[in-house]
């Protein structure tokens, strides 16, 4: 079984800012120091393991009781990564209005952003992932019982709320990830644009180890050089 979904997918709204004056970068940040998309889709998957919160956004479907039909609306949930491939573990709770519209066909979609602390937040990256749902898994199987491990590892809470629990009927999901909209930050400094499916699939845990977060960390070099230029404080 799987929830359909409606082709017509959902874009978070993801804000790119633009600095209209030519500014000379220094040496140390240059236009070979924007990052290429094979880079980029690193840099997506550093930012998946390293966060856990998102917003899952979907749409309300036809018949929906308010008025609202059609309309979108975008939501906090926890999510983990717990696969090899860059499609986060979420757990699904069905009196959730987000996953009442993803069962409904609505389209979907999780962004997710870099939360830690920056002179600029408009700087930092962020991601937003499109596809679907698989199909739940089964509970008290064996993948099932891998799935809570990783999730309430990064969630603790959320063990009162998992498959089995006697206060909401949940169960693990897999949000299939089948487009990648990437925004890592200042246009000048950072990639911004889709990520092939292929690239982003096949990073590796060892891609990941080796590069631990640089890529990610080099970007702040543009974001030092605009904000002196720009006359800010220091960091």
């Amino acid at each position: 079984m799987r929830f359909a979904i409606s082709p017509l997918l959902l874009l978070a709204p993801l804000a790119v800012l633009a600095v209209p004056v030519e500014i000379t970068l220094g040496d140390d940040v240059t236009s070979n120091s924007i990052p290429t998309v094979k880079e980029a889709a690193v840099q997506a998957r550093q930012l998946l393991r390293s966060e856990s919160i998102a917003t899952l956004s979907t749409v309300f479907p036809e018949g929906e009781p308010h008025g609202l039909e059609g309309l979108p609306i975008g939501l906090m949930d926890y999510y983990a990564d717990c696969s090899e491939n860059g499609n986060p573990t979420l757990l699904f709770v069905g009196v959730a209005t987000s996953f009442k519209n993803a069962k409904a066909g609505a389209p979907i979609s999780l962004s997710i952003r870099e939360h830690s602390k920056s002179w600029s937040t408009a700087s930092q990256p962020r991601v937003s992932l499109i596809g679907r749902l698989s199909s739940p898994v089964a509970r008290n199987s064996t993948e099932a019982e891998r799935l809570k491990k990783c999730f309430v590892a990064r969630h603790p809470d959320s063990r009162i709320w998992s498959p089995g629990n006697h206060i909401h009927n949940s169960d693990w999901v897999t949000f299939e990830v089948e487009t990648i909209y990437w925004v890592g930050g200042f246009g000048n400094v950072a990639y911004i644009g889709f990520i092939p499916l292929d690239l982003y699939n096949s990073v590796t845990l060892e891609a990941l180890d080796e590069s631990n977060g640089g890529l990610i960390n080099t970007l702040q070099k543009g974001w030092k050089k605009f904000r002196g230029l720009l006359g800010g404080a220091e960091l």
